[in-house]
């Protein structure tokens, strides 16, 4: 089972402590989290209209700085579930070290998958595979670089899941181009664990 952090619980057993005494970072969810107010009771219990669902691809859209199509997603992990059907199993290499769900997923569905640690190694992939800003390290890529990279890969998949803290390394305003998939994360920045919201 891969480890997605989140799990004080055990290191208490282990180190012990109360919750209370530790800071965990382990989630990479921002601890002081977005002042979100009153949430109406509809908004509980009932689905998003398709009305509601555009409203929010267009404020994605803004927010980001992009006119390229939006999909509002179950977390930045649904779009990591569906990344092996892009297109059939082949090369996929990931810069890491990196969240570790990219390799497993793409693994279990008969990619070839190889971790590089160098930007230029990902030449010649299929499937090449960025976190920018990176987690757990926080290295940082220069979108010009990035792009210098699209036309040496069959796709590239740039995962912006902590973007929302320097968002001068963002390539969103870019994804209108042929083969480039930007990731974005809601709850990371907003700190809002409990609402799987992500968007590719």
């Amino acid at each position: 089972m891969r480890e997605h952090g989140g799990n004080l619980d055990q290191a208490q057993l282990r180190f012990g402590g109360r919750a209370e005494d530790w800071i965990d970072l382990s989630t990479g969810i921002n601890r002081l989290p977005y002042p979100v107010g009153e949430v109406s009771l509809h908004a509980w219990s009932a689905l998003p209209s398709r009305a509601a669902i555009e409203a929010l691809h267009r404020a994605v859209q803004q927010a980001c700085r992009t006119s390229a199509p939006v999909l509002a997603m179950g977390g930045a992990q649904a779009a990591i579930q569906l990344l092996p059907q892009l297109a059939p199993p082949g090369r996929a290499r990931i810069l890491a070290p990196t969240y570790n769900e990219y390799a497993g997923v793409l693994s279990a569905a008969g990619w070839e998958v190889q971790e590089i640690a160098e930007p230029d190694a990902l030449a010649g992939a299929d499937l090449a595979i960025v976190v920018n800003p990176n987690n757990p390290d926080g290295r940082r890529h220069m979108p010009r670089d990035l792009l210098a990279m699209l036309p040496r890969v069959g796709r590239l998949v740039i995962d912006e899941s902590f973007a929302d803290a320097v968002p001068q390394l963002s390539l969103a305003p870019e994804a209108d181009r042929p083969r480039l998939l930007i990731l974005r994360s809601f709850g990371k920045f907003y700190g809002l664990a409990g609402l799987r919201l992500g968007f590719a």
